[in-house]
């Protein structure tokens, strides 16, 4: 044991592996050298099976077809003497009827051109007439009466009148009246005599045989014999297999699942005189192989079971002593990879030990409040003094595990954050979570669900605005051009005029509420970053200098937006006209623009009095406006066209500072 204690344990892994492979492999083979000879069996025995199948078949088949030919022989034979009688005017009824007992007919019948009977051995009852033919002879022994042939095996037929078969032949009638002469015998006796030596009655006898599971053959139509066990089969145009051994003369062996077991199965097409009859189907029971696996499997289980006690025995006196270094290492592994998980969580994360210090303080924590790890660690929370983490005191030392609340950062801006305590008996973990950009695209949502509804609403009451208000303008257009009063005729034309101009104001004003409840489709088109923002500046520089404002552009980027320039032009330019609105003489405007490998950012930045924080979260609402002569919709319709291009803007501003608007798009190039 002493000399065991300093083998590596991947050495008894190894070999304990390697001598169960050997006998798991021997087990394999065994097995499979087991089914192997079982198969080939079942194989034999089932091709011999089929054959004798094949032959009786064919026995039987030719058997009953030598008897129906005798029995066809013999009713012509007759069929011709009744005919011969009916030829010289000399057949009669009580004639028929001594032929019949004579030959051991059931019934004679002379039949006219039009199909009814006009003579026969056997009277028709009175309650016949009220009873509809079950065939009709008209039709079956037409080819007799128009002379394409002179004699007619009809075969096997329901009865006209009452239960049962018949056997029935047919031959021409030499009288000059024309017609037929049909004689049938009573088939009960004959069919159930091909009942008791067929094919179905082999296939059953084979059935109550051991070892057997199902004996079926079958056409394209249908099941044609089979073995009692058999309710349902598979179909031939459903079973490929069955397809194939159809069309080929080759056997075919399958383990096909059969009343929720598994058979196995031999496929050969059935053919008897060179004619192909249809598949023969034999399913041999599977136990013996069943059992033969069950036992090869019970045999592995046992040797395998006192392998690996065996080798849990060695292996545990091998590892007892080293299972401390490897507790130990684990540990450090799990102390480095938890750190990691620490440090590259997107939430902050703060801990608090036993002793009220802080023993974790991860990356985003650093990032998030601007302060460096190495300086709190290790130090007690109480006498930290930074004031951007004295929020958490009311989390730490209360009662309050979950909360959502507004903090300032170490960079003066404003974060919507939530924190969540967890407690245990020797920690306490603060998870601080940044939730200002998910707060702000809910906030974006809720915005467009607004427009949207509001959009609406303008919509309609712009439309119905917009007939009246053609009608004011019509009828102040006719008072200042048709009708001249006799005294005020200046005062007159100003109120005509004033009317007018309102009316028209008010007109461009529903156009623009319609325009933004029914924006235009989009027309995009492939367009150089550079050349767009350039003619924008182009558009906007004019305005800039006849206000006494500094105007630059720097283009920093290059490539490929898909937008519809017109729109976009026309968002940008209500963003600036805004900027130039806010911004006193001598102050200055910039358009800057920055790219990533699949959006561009578009910053338009002024140096104006700036937003108050109360209207900061209005100013892209419909009909919002500060200005006395504002409608309410610039700044709404350009989130609308920039969210048309999949793009989204948001806002920075600080009252008196001025204000920034942030514009991303989407890059094709």
């Amino acid at each position: 044991m002493k000399y065991l204690s300093h083998v590596q344990p991947r050495y008894i892994i190894a070999i304990t592996i390697a001598v169960a492979l050997l006998m798991f492999i021997s087990a394999f083979f065994e097995l499979h050298q087991s089914r192997n000879e079982l198969f080939q069996v079942l194989r034999e025995n089932s091709l011999s099976l089929a054959e004798t199948i094949e032959r009786s078949s064919a026995n039987v088949v030719l058997s009953t077809e030598q008897i129906e030919l005798q029995l066809t022989d013999r009713l012509f034979n007759n069929a011709y003497y009744a005919a011969q009688m009916d030829s010289a005017g000399s057949l009669t009824q009580s004639k028929l009827r001594q032929i019949c007992e004579a030959n051991g007919i059931f019934r004679i019948h002379v039949i006219n051109r039009s199909g009814n009977r006009i003579l026969s051995s056997h009277r028709q009852y009175a309650d016949h007439a009220a009873i509809r033919e079950r065939n009709t002879l008209r039709e079956t022994l037409n080819p007799l009466f128009t002379g394409e042939i002179d004699q007619l095996i009809i075969g096997y037929k329901q009865a006209l009148f009452e239960d049962g078969q018949r056997f029935a032949v047919a031959i021409r009638r030499t009288h000059p009246a024309g017609g037929a002469i049909v004689l049938n015998i009573d088939a009960a006796q004959f069919v159930e005599f091909k009942k008791q030596i067929g094919i179905g009655k082999l296939i059953n006898d084979l059935g109550d045989n051991t070892g057997i599971d199902y004996v079926v053959i079958q056409d394209l139509d249908g099941i044609l014999a089979a073995t009692k066990q058999v309710q349902e089969i598979s179909s031939i145009e459903q079973d490929t297999i069955l397809i194939a051994a159809l069309q080929r003369d080759s056997i075919i062996t399958r383990q096909f699942l059969f009343n929720g077991h598994d058979t196995y199965e031999v496929i050969r097409r059935l053919s008897i005189d060179g004619s192909t009859i249809g598949v023969l189907r034999i399913g041999l029971s599977m136990n013996q192989i069943h059992s033969t696996e069950e036992r090869m499997t019970r045999r592995i289980i046992i040797m395998s079971a006192v392998l690996i006690a065996v080798g849990v025995l060695i292996f545990s006196a091998i590892v007892s002593n080293q299972h401390y270094q490897t507790v130990s290492q684990k540990y450090s592994q799990i102390k480095s990879f938890t750190g990691s998980i620490l440090e590259n969580m997107q939430d902050a994360v703060i801990t608090l030990d036993a002793d009220n210090k802080i023993s974790i303080f991860n990356k985003q924590a650093e990032k998030l409040f601007g302060i460096n790890a190495s300086h709190i660690l290790d130090k007690p929370f109480s006498d930290i003094a930074e004031e951007r983490l004295s929020f958490l005191r009311d989390f730490f030392f209360s009662d309050v595990s979950n909360k959502e609340i507004s903090i300032t950062c170490h960079d003066k801006s404003e974060r919507f954050v939530s924190v969540a305590i967890t407690r245990s008996d020797i920690t306490m973990t603060a998870v601080i979570r940044d939730l200002t950009e998910t707060k702000r695209l809910q906030q974006e949502i809720e915005r467009r669900e607004k427009l949207s509804a509001m959009g609406e609403l303008a919509a309609g009451v712009a439309h119905e605005i917009r007939n009246p208000l053609n009608a004011i303008s019509m009828i102040a257009q006719r008072y200042e051009k048709e009708f001249k009063p006799a005294r005020g005729i200046k005062e007159y034309t100003v109120i005509t005029s004033v009317l007018i101009n309102e009316a028209r104001r008010v007109n461009n004003i529903i156009q623009q509420f319609l325009r933004f409840a029914r924006p235009p489709k989009l027309k995009i088109q492939p367009t150089s970053i550079s050349d767009f923002l350039s003619q924008t500046a182009v558009l906007f520089k004019s305005s800039a200098k006849a206000n006494g404002i500094e105007f630059s552009l720097e283009l920093n980027c290059k490539g490929i937006l898909d937008i519809d320039q017109e729109q976009m032009t026309q968002a940008l330019l209500n963003i600036l006209q805004n900027a130039l609105e806010a911004t006193p003489k001598e102050g200055r405007i910039q358009m800057q623009c920055s790219r990533t490998d699949s959006a561009l950012q578009i910053d338009i930045i002024d140096s104006g009095h700036g937003i108050l924080k109360n209207q900061l979260q209005k100013i892209f609402d419909l009909y919002y406006t500060t200005k006395p002569s504002g409608t309410g919709l610039g700044l709404a319709i350009t989130q609308q066209i920039i969210q048309q291009h999949n793009g989204s803007i948001h806002v920075e501003s600080e009252e008196g500072k001025g204000t920034r608007f942030c514009i991303t798009l989407p890059i094709a190039v």
